[in-house]
């Protein structure tokens, strides 16, 4: 699965990276055409984002593969798009909680969720820094 790490030189930016020891705040899994990336805004919720929007929005971007069930991934991420933003999971990891919603997505979370690598009901602590770790070139 491949997938695109970003920043940008926003302060909310610099808090994300601050707060999970990263140098990505943001993150989305690239369709299999390369055409696309599927991403959780904010604003929209989960989204299918076309790629040359999603790299004219931050300063840096940086792309990788995760090794998984690509298949399994694509599916689950597209049954995803229209979602709610999890505001939850997003804050939680600054107040160290971990809310567990099957409905509700922020972008790592999302990522960690389609694929498959890490265990159901900790999605929601999977940060930027963590998915660059299990990510290889």
């Amino acid at each position: 699965m491949k997938i695109v790490f970003a920043r940008s030189n926003t302060a909310t930016s610099l808090l994300i990276r601050l707060v999970t020891w990263s140098r990505w705040h943001h993150g989305g899994v690239v369709t299999k055409d390369g055409k696309y990336v599927i991403e959780s805004r904010a604003k929209q919720g989960v989204v299918k984002t076309p790629i040359n929007e999603f790299i004219a929005r931050y300063g840096k971007c940086e792309f990788a593969e995760i090794d998984c069930d690509d298949k399994k991934a694509y599916e689950f991420l597209n049954n995803q798009i229209g979602k709610s933003y999890d505001w939850s999971a997003a804050s939680g990891l600054l107040f160290k909680i971990m809310p567990n919603h099957k409905d509700k997505w922020y972008c790592f979370e999302l990522m960690a969720a389609a694929s498959g690598l890490f265990r159901e009901e900790r999605n929601s602590r999977v940060t930027a820094d963590i998915l660059w770790m299990v990510s290889r070139d």
